[in-house]
């Protein structure tokens, strides 16, 4: 019955205009997905029941029966019952294996385990391959046929063919499940049950997305990432309206040499530019407006050191953006130990802010906005600070060393006057515990001492050793 952009159906979505139908397709870049699955979700469902009247169903293909299933069983509970099919695969039959490569190993790179182990499974389905042949004894042979000998697929592949094996997963079968949909879609489902389907491709030729645009909402949710003239247009026109949104809700505005600024630093990702922008607004505080040195004070980042890069992304556990990012260093022949120093050093820093945490309790909390931790946090940082000065200084005094000038290296706040960074900082350290960071020095210890051995490939041992790191434990 309709089609809507993204901009377009969160207008819809914020009016009192919205229209209820049994079935909603949202496709396209995943950070705006998410958005309108969750604005959506909030107009359908009054709050206490968003919990207990949502099925979320993993979007493997050989999900669809028990979807089905669900949308045509009466529900128990009273109210609207949403059937969420999450990350469907519903339209990738026919894509071509290095685009299902692509797929499976950048989920891999994300930490999301088993949505690559549903685009290797599926890339199985395709080449008619049966859980056997991923079996130790015959893996190389089958990564071979797969990749034809694209060796930057193998070790991605061997990690998720074990996750496979390990979790008994099955290759699925090839019988015409977006068939099967369709029908029930045409059917017509239980009364009071509501299917979401959310993905990151359409093929709007199928019979299944006419049938969805014919009977209910499709959501596109997609950002060109072309460089012709009318893809930057529209990329344009997303990010200034996606911008506009959050300026207009928290009351704020930007200064065109600001937003420019940060286009260029930010590039296409427009996941990364709505994080940063959030970031600006919290940094603000009750100013009203972002200028250009409020980018230059909080978004900054420093292209010709991509070392610095690389521990930004470890310290945010950014898995895809670490190995893109050591991908570029690979390219210019780095030093392999710098990186491994230059992350040692950053884990450190985390260790230090836990013990700031731990011996200042209540300082500092997860969530913290930037005012308060300038106000109550910071001056526990300078006196920490103060106090392994102090230590360093009586150190070098009792060894009769003749340097007896503080060191500052691993100093939490290198530069008291810069306290943003330092916030940015604190907010990393939640995403790893003490004993992630321990577990950490002890992989870059043993990464230290192969490479200088070498007895290895020291690429491999550097990306197996920020993979262990920056995948989060289940």
């Amino acid at each position: 019955m309709a089609d809507h952009t993204y901009n377009d159906y969160i207008k819809i979505i914020e009016s009192d205009s919205l229209e209820t139908f049994p079935v909603y397709l949202i496709h396209g870049d995943e950070y705006l997905v998410k958005d309108v699955f969750k604005q959506l979700k909030t107009k359908l469902l009054p709050e206490n029941k968003q919990k207990t009247n949502v099925m979320s169903i993993d979007g493997a293909i050989d999900n669809i029966p028990f979807a089905i299933e669900q949308l045509n069983t009466y529900a128990l509970m009273p109210g609207t019952q949403i059937i969420a099919i999450n990350d469907s695969q519903i339209f990738y039959t026919g894509q071509d294996r290095s685009e299902l490569l692509e797929k499976g190993q950048k989920a891999f790179a994300d930490n999301q385990i088993n949505k690559s182990a549903r685009f290797f499974l599926n890339l199985m389905a395709a080449n008619k391959m049966t859980i056997k042949d991923i079996q130790p004894e015959r893996i190389d042979e089958t990564i071979q046929q797969i990749t034809k000998d694209d060796s930057s697929h193998v070790q991605w592949i061997k990690d998720v063919a074990a996750h496979c094996i390990e979790k008994k997963m099955s290759v699925p079968s090839l019988m015409n499940y977006s068939d099967m949909l369709t029908e029930t879609i045409e059917k017509g489902f239980a009364k009071r049950n509501i299917l979401i389907i959310t993905t990151d491709t359409v093929q709007k030729n199928r019979r299944l997305y006419k049938s969805i645009v014919k009977h209910g909402t499709v959501v596109n949710c997609q950002v060109p990432k072309g460089f012709v003239k009318v893809d930057r247009d529209q990329q344009d026109k997303t990010f200034r309206e996606n911008a506009q949104h959050i300026l207009t809700k928290s009351g704020k505005s930007i200064t065109p040499d600001a937003y420019a600024m940060m286009r260029d630093m930010l590039g296409s990702g427009l996941r990364d530019f709505t994080v940063s922008l959030e970031k600006l607004i919290q940094y603000i505080g009750e100013r009203e407006k972002i200028t250009r040195d409020d980018v230059m004070a909080v978004l900054e980042r420093t292209r010709q050191d991509p070392i610095f890069e690389l521990t930004n992304a470890v310290a945010d556990r950014n898995l895809i953006d670490a190995l893109a990012v050591l991908d570029n260093l690979f390219a210019n022949q780095f030093n392999p130990l710098q990186a491994i120093a230059a992350i040692a050093n950053q884990i450190r820093r985390l260790l230090l802010i836990e013990d700031v945490k731990s011996r200042y309790k209540g300082s500092y909390r997860k969530g913290m906005s930037f005012a308060h931790f300038k106000n109550s946090c910071f001056p526990c940082v300078l006196e920490y600070d103060q106090q392994l000065a102090e230590l360093s200084i009586q150190e070098n005094t009792d060894s009769k060393k003749k340097k007896t000038k503080a060191s500052t290296s691993l100093m939490i706040a290198k530069n008291p006057k810069s306290i943003y960074p330092v916030y940015l900082s604190f907010k990393s350290s939640d995403n790893y515990s003490r004993k992630d960071l321990i577990l950490a020095i002890q992989l870059l210890y043993e990464s230290d001492k192969r490479i200088k051995t070498g007895s290895q490939n020291n690429n491999q041992i550097i990306e197996r050793t920020i993979i262990e790191i920056c995948r989060r434990k289940k």
